[in-house]
C-alpha cells in the first residue's frame, strides 16, 4: 500500500499549489466529518456521549496550552472550550448544529485564501509586506505536507501520461541541464523571507517568497540596476520564476556567479 501512496504523491505534486490544498482541504474536511458522524453514532448508540465530549474537550485544551500556554487569548479559548463542553454534554439544538457548520466551514475557506494567496492571479494587488507574511503561511502548510510525503521520490508516478516515445535528444539535453543546477543559497537576512519579483527591479510586482526551506534554482541569468545585482531563479516546487535580489543571497556564492559570466 506504501508504494500507492508515494506514487500518488509524485502524480500530487505536479499539480498547482492553490490545487493541491484544495484537494487536500476536501480530504481534511471530509474525514473530520466521517470522524465525527462515527463518535456520535457510537456515542448515542452506548450512551458515552458525555465521555467522547469530556475527551475531546480535554485533548484541545492540552493543545491549546502547549500553543498559547498562558497568553490571554489561550486562556480566554480554553474557557469557552470548557464552556462549549458543558453545553454539549447535554443536548444541542439544530439552528447551533446548523451554525457551527457554517463557522466551520467559513473557516475553512479562510484557511484556503491565506495558505495560497500569493498564488492568485489577484495577490499582485497587495502590497510586498503582506505577501512576505503571507507566504510565511504558505511555507508553514507546506512544510506539514512535505512531511506527509516524505520518501515519495523513491517511488515512480502512480498514473503515467501517454507520450511518443521519440524524446532520446530532448531527455539527453534535460540530463545535461540537471547536470549543471546550481541551487541558491540564502544568507541569513534571506532565510527569514524573501520576494520574488517579476522584473529585476523593487518596482517589479511580487509573485512569490521564498524562505530558509525553498528548493532555488539558478537560471543562468543576472542583472545589475546601478544599485544591486538581481539573480533570475525558479521555485520547482511552487512552479514560480522570478528575479531575487542579491542582498537576500550568500555573498561568496553571489561572487561566484557574477564573476563566472563576467
Amino acid at each position: 500500500m506504501k508504494k500507492y501512496y508515494y506514487g500518488a504523491w509524485q502524480n500530487f505534486y505536479n499539480l498547482n499549489w492553490p490545487v493541491c490544498f484544495f484537494i487536500e482541504l476536501v480530504f481534511l474536511s471530509a474525514a473530520i466529518f466521517l470522524i465525527c458522524k462515527a463518535l456520535k453514532k457510537v456515542g448515542s448508540r452506548f450512551g458515552l456521549k458525555q465521555y467522547l465530549v469530556k475527551g475531546w474537550v480535554w485533548i484541545v485544551t492540552e493543545l491549546i496550552y502547549l500553543i498559547g500556554r498562558d497568553r490571554a487569548w489561550a486562556v480566554e479559548l480554553d474557557n469557552r472550550m470548557i464552556e462549549w463542553g458543558n453545553r454539549a454534554a447535554e443536548h444541542t439544538g439544530a439552528k447551533r448544529r446548523t451554525r457551527r457548520k457554517w463557522f466551520l466551514g467559513v473557516g475553512a475557506v479562510v484557511i484556503y485564501l491565506l495558505a495560497t494567496f500569493v498564488d492568485l492571479p489577484f495577490a499582485k494587488h497587495l502590497q510586498a509586506y503582506y505577501l512576505s507574511e503571507l507566504g510565511h503561511v504558505k511555507s508553514f502548510f507546506q512544510r506539514y505536507e512535505q512531511t506527509l510525503s516524505r520518501g515519495y521520490e523513491k517511488y515512480p508516478p502512480l498514473f503515467v501520461k501517454s507520450e511518443p516515445v521519440e524524446e532520446t535528444e530532448e531527455e539527453t539535453e534535460e540530463q545535461t541541464e540537471e547536470a549543471v543546477l546550481i541551487y541558491i543559497q540564502l544568507n541569513e537576512k534571506g532565510q527569514s523571507g524573501a520576494n520574488i519579483r517579476q522584473e529585476p527591479s523593487l518596482n517589479g510586482a511580487v509573485v512569490g517568497g521564498v524562505d530558509g526551506q525553498s528548493e532555488i534554482r539558478y537560471q543562468n541569468q543576472w542583472e545589475h540596476d546601478g544599485e544591486r545585482y538581481w539573480i533570475k531563479i525558479y521555485i520547482p516546487g511552487d512552479d514560480i520564476e522570478g528575479w531575487l535580489s542579491g542582498n537576500l543571497i550568500d555573498s561568496i556564492q553571489l561572487e561566484e556567479i557574477v564573476n563566472e559570466e563576467l
